[in-house]
């Protein structure tokens, strides 16, 4: 699953606003949620979401930054871990971008990485290149 716009999600706190202030010809105006591009505006937005899903990071959930993904042992768990997921999702009003999700999956591509049921693996498409290097065959290629 993936966070719609992430940190466009985050309010600013209302004394913080005025410092993400900006001029146009018509006004001046300031954000009041968070823009991208403002310093550790990536560890603010991982700190919310580690708060978020503590109770599930690590048994049913792994969460980096606006990347997420449920798992369950049993294909039978699945609907309560992601109804889990969802309500948490609702309860704090944060959207999803329906078309980076994809649910009911056995295996799938995360952070770079390929999961599913046997673990985690290095994507194929990722060590393409390395896979296929030549051994050096002179002492200058070396």
């Amino acid at each position: 699953m993936d966070a719609f716009s992430g940190y466009n999600q985050i309010t600013m706190h209302p004394s913080d606003q005025e410092k993400t202030s900006f001029i146009t010809n018509q006004s001046l105006y300031c954000y009041k949620m968070m823009p991208f591009g403002l310093k550790n505006v990536e560890a603010t937005y991982q700190r919310l979401v580690n708060k978020l899903f503590k109770e599930q990071i690590g048994r049913t959930m792994e969460v980096y930054v606006d990347d997420m993904i449920t798992k369950s042992h049993q294909v039978e768990q699945h609907p309560d871990h992601l109804r889990e997921t969802f309500e948490v999702l609702r309860q704090n009003q944060m959207r999803l971008n329906p078309d980076k999700c994809a649910f009911g999956v056995s295996t799938g591509k995360f952070l770079g990485f390929v999961v599913h049921e046997r673990g985690i693996e290095a994507n194929p498409e990722k060590i393409k290149v390395i896979l296929e290097l030549q051994s050096p065959t002179t002492p200058k290629q070396v």
